[in-house]
C-alpha cells in the first residue's frame, strides 16, 4: 500500500473514532488519548496529521461545508426552464437537492456536530453558506425577500425552516430519500403556516 493511501485510511480512521466519541463524550470532553484509543493509532502518528483535537474538528466541518458549498453552486449553474413565477421560486428550492444527496452521506458525521455534544458553531457556519448561495440563487431569478416585515427576521425565517428540518431529518432514524426531502423543503415553501392546521 502507498503511504498517501495509508495516510488517507489512517485519517479515515482518525475521523470515524472522533465522530462516535463527540456522540458518546462530547467534544468538548474528548482528549487526544481517547481518539488515538479508539482509532487503534499511536499519539505521534496523530500529531503527523493533526495539532490537536481543535485542527481535527476544524478540518472535518471545512471539507463539509466546502462540499455542501460547490454542491449547491453545481446546481446554481442550472438554466430555468420555465419562468413562471411558481417555478422559478420552486427552482430555488430545488438547488438543494445535491446538497442533501452528499449531506446524507455524511450523516453520522453532521448528526454528531449538530448535536448538543458537537460544536454549537457549526449550525451558524452553514447558516452562513445557504444565506449567502440563497440570495444568490433569488437574484438570479428576478427575486427577492419580502419587506412585509423587517427583511432580518424575513431572512431567519426563510434560511431557518429549512436548516431545522434538514436537521430533524438528520435525527430521523428512518429518514426520507434526498430527494423526497427536497420535494418537501420545496412544497412546504408554497404554504403558508396556517395551511399546516387543519380542522374538522
Amino acid at each position: 500500500m502507498r503511504q498517501a493511501e495509508r495516510n488517507a485510511r489512517t485519517q479515515q480512521n482518525i475521523k470515524k473514532s472522533f465522530i462516535q466519541l463527540i456522540e458518546t463524550k462530547g467534544f468538548t470532553n474528548i482528549t487526544v488519548s481517547d481518539i488515538t484509543r479508539d482509532a487503534q493509532v499511536s499519539r505521534g502518528t496523530f500529531y503527523v496529521h493533526y495539532t490537536d483535537k481543535y485542527e481535527l474538528l476544524s478540518k472535518i466541518e471545512d471539507e463539509l461545508i466546502m462540499n455542501i458549498t460547490n454542491a449547491l453552486k453545481d446546481n446554481l449553474k442550472e438554466p430555468l426552464s420555465n419562468n413562471s413565477t411558481h417555478d422559478r421560486s420552486g427552482a430555488t428550492y430545488r438547488v438543494f437537492n445535491q446538497a442533501l444527496e452528499y449531506v446524507d452521506g455524511e450523516r453520522e458525521t453532521m448528526h454528531a456536530l449538530f448535536s448538543a455534544n458537537g460544536d454549537p458553531q457549526f449550525f451558524s457556519q452553514i447558516k452562513d453558506v445557504v444565506d449567502h448561495l440563497f440570495t444568490m440563487q433569488l437574484e438570479k431569478n428576478a427575486g427577492h425577500f419580502s419587506a412585509a416585515i423587517p427583511i432580518d427576521y424575513t431572512k431567519e425565517i426563510a434560511i431557518n425552516s429549512i436548516l431545522n428540518i434538514v436537521r430533524h431529518w438528520i435525527d430521523k432514524e428512518n429518514p426520507e430519500s434526498p430527494e423526497e426531502l427536497a420535494d418537501i423543503l420545496m412544497r412546504s415553501r408554497f404554504m403558508a403556516p396556517h395551511d399546516l392546521i387543519s380542522f374538522d
